[in-house]
């Protein structure tokens, strides 16, 4: 469980989800009724499948576990009475690389695992907590987060050329309610385009060099090439084609001290 009050933390995420659907029902309800009868029946159908990968994504990316490490059990915690040093170096593809000890989990932390403060949890390759989800963005749940932020910028910029559209042809009729929801779905388009198409354009850029957010922000393989990259097209493959579930995971000697971890499972093949 995350040390943040479970109300507080889920006000992000349900004004995000508000938004969204608020703004989408709008522009169903009004400028594209119009934009249906003057122009073809497509633009409904077309815009409906954008929203159902936007929508389907979004709640993927909010439930789908993210690469929770399950704490260890006190039987496991049990050991010889000699403390657990504070980290442990191994080699990767040429390069040292940490694992630290989690006081909190009771075990090192695999290659690019991260503790949440939020979740309070050791997520596998942890990118960062998303508020907006509710959820942190690790392993398993990355190419939906990803993949939300891709079909929300296409969207975006579907809905605002189309009420663009609509405004061509109702600028002698700005008090009409239609033609005054139509400006409100703009404006809320205006102030997120940049924020949203900058983040998205931000992950290409991390997917392409097999970065995490995490490892960015923190300054990780500035000054030596990342163990983890494997070119700019396998990277990619990796990130959205990986199959999502464990393998390979040797589960009694998980939380030992001599720490036990699968190249394969953690993605430094």
């Amino acid at each position: 469980m995350g040390k943040c009050n479970p109300l507080t933390r889920i006000i992000p995420a349900s004004f995000a989800w508000v938004l969204l659907l608020a703004a989408t029902g709008i522009f169903f309800a009004f400028p594209c009724r119009y934009l249906m009868s003057v122009y073809t029946i497509g633009i409904p159908i077309l815009q409906s499948i954008i929203t159902f990968f936007v929508i389907m994504n979004f709640a993927l990316a909010t439930f789908v576990n993210p690469g929770v490490i399950p704490k260890a059990t006190p039987d496991e915690v049990k050991g010889d009475g000699v403390a657990s040093p504070t980290y442990q170096d191994i080699e990767i593809h040429g390069v040292k690389v940490r694992l630290k000890w989690c006081v909190t989990c009771q075990f090192y932390r695999p290659p690019r695992c991260v503790h949440c403060g939020v979740c309070d949890n050791c997520i596998e390759t942890f990118d960062h907590h998303c508020p907006w989800v509710n959820n942190c963005i690790g392993r398993r749940n990355y190419r939906y987060f990803f993949m939300f932020l891709l079909w929300l910028s296409i969207h975006m910029i579907s809905i605002l050329s189309l009420c663009i559209f609509y405004m061509k042809d109702h600028l002698d009729e700005m008090k009409q309610l239609q033609t005054i929801m139509t400006l409100v779905i703009i404006g809320i388009i205006v102030i997120l385009f940049i924020p949203i198409l900058g983040l998205t354009a931000y992950h290409i850029m991390l997917i392409m060099q097999g970065r995490t957010t995490n490892e960015q922000v923190t300054g990780k393989f500035i000054d030596v090439k990342s163990p983890y990259t494997r070119g700019y097209c396998k990277n990619v493959l990796y990130s959205l084609c990986n199959s999502p579930l464990p393998r390979n995971i040797c589960l009694k000697s998980r939380h030992t001290k001599n720490f036990y971890y699968s190249a394969l499972n953690y993605g430094i093949q």
